[in-house]
């Protein structure tokens, strides 16, 4: 049995990467893994809620000076596997991947896709194309993040065999001891939960209250520069709380309370959106926009709806849409959270990324996309 040594170089900690990387620990199929990472989490993260747990003593590098970084690559084992999520800016990923390279050790990417939408995107295109050849030659695959990750990476010049989708796998939440006491009666609760930003739809859902047909409780959870603009909203409309922003060991719980979670991004910088995942889990609906990465787990309608039509009034149909087709019902939830513990969970992101390393490193099949039904 081929066992993997495995090297995740990042940005910073992060909730939505560890998950995976302590998996992988204790998977038989890994005899090694170390998380190296430029920085801690971000105090803006921090503000959002956001929060990192490394229980146990992990194999974690912080902040490692250039000459470390060329210790600890060439220090790898010559089959080693390196992970890098970025390309560029970020001092250690920089470092590391002139180091791969120099000392020929095997190496992929996990990476979203950038915005592609405007003249911007296609500067960004263009700054690709020019700057990523030595990445597109030695990258032995690409982790593409969301359902824009692949055709990004294609439209990119990387070939399309090395191209795997993939997402952040979260740990399973834990079954929250209570929901969330969400007060006015029995309607159906609708969620906005993250950062309360135009760029993640908060102005279309706010827009949408007035447009739903059937009753429903509107709930709102995050900090941001339109936290003003939710505080005056539920001043004019007695069916819409806002708890301001809350920390991540909360989340279950109202995700627990949620009926519907609604995640409207207006562009592509959202490339997954990690409450989508949270919010199948606890057994949720959810409306999201095309814009946003994991859109593509809403491919069977019991999952929810995406928008295609950024307005008020399209997120306020997709509602009454879910409502109207009885999705709300105990056995839909159970059955969206089956899925998702099946496909979208630490346990599932370990077993597919095995099986990429076996189709890279060994020539097995090609493993179907994290989404289908496993091969």
């Amino acid at each position: 049995m081929t066992k993997y040594s495995v090297y995740f170089w990042e940005p910073e900690l992060s909730p939505h990467k560890l998950p995976l990387f302590k998996e992988l620990l204790d998977h038989p199929r890994i005899s090694h893994a170390t998380y190296i990472a430029e920085a801690d989490l971000n105090t803006t993260r921090k503000r959002e809620g956001w929060q990192v747990s490394t229980g146990r003593e992990l194999p974690i590098i912080l902040g490692p000076s250039a000459e470390q970084v060329e210790t600890i690559v060439a220090n790898s084992p010559n089959d080693a596997i390196h992970i890098f999520s970025g390309m560029r800016w970020v001092p250690c990923i920089v470092n590391g991947l002139r180091a791969v390279v120099k000392h020929r050790r095997r190496f992929g990417l996990l990476h979203e896709p950038r915005v592609l939408e405007g003249i911007g995107g296609v500067a960004r295109l263009g700054h690709s194309w020019l700057t990523e050849r030595p990445l597109r030659r030695n990258a032995n695959f690409v982790l593409a993040i969301g359902s824009h990750g692949p055709r990004w990476f294609r439209l990119t010049g990387y070939p399309n065999e090395r191209i795997f989708p993939f997402a952040y796998f979260l740990s399973e939440p834990p079954v929250p001891g209570t929901k969330l006491q969400i007060g006015g009666g029995s309607a159906p609760v609708v969620t906005f939960l993250g950062r309360l930003e135009k760029l993640k739809g908060i102005h279309l859902f706010l827009n949408a209250i007035d447009k739903v047909e059937n009753e429903a409780r509107f709930y709102v959870a995050g900090f941001g520069t339109w936290s003003s603009h939710v505080e005056k909203a539920r001043e004019t409309h007695q069916n819409l709380q806002f708890a301001g922003p809350i920390k991540m060991t909360e989340v279950p719980s109202l995700l627990a309370s949620t009926d519907v979670l609604v995640l409207p991004s207006i562009t592509m910088d959202d490339g997954w959106g990690a409450v989508i995942s949270e919010a199948l889990m606890a057994g949720a609906a959810v409306v999201a926009s095309h814009k946003v990465g994991a859109s593509m787990c809403l491919a069977d309608r019991t999952r929810g709806r995406v928008v295609r039509q950024l307005s008020g009034s399209e997120v306020a149909r997709a509602i009454d849409d879910i409502i109207d087709d009885g999705l709300l019902q105990p056995n839909f939830r159970k059955v969206r959270a089956d899925w998702a513990n099946k496909h979208l969970t630490q346990v599932a992101g370990a077993d597919y990324l095995i099986k990429i390393f076996d189709c890279t490193f060994l020539g097995k099949s090609r493993p179907n996309s994290f989404v289908l039904e496993h091969d």
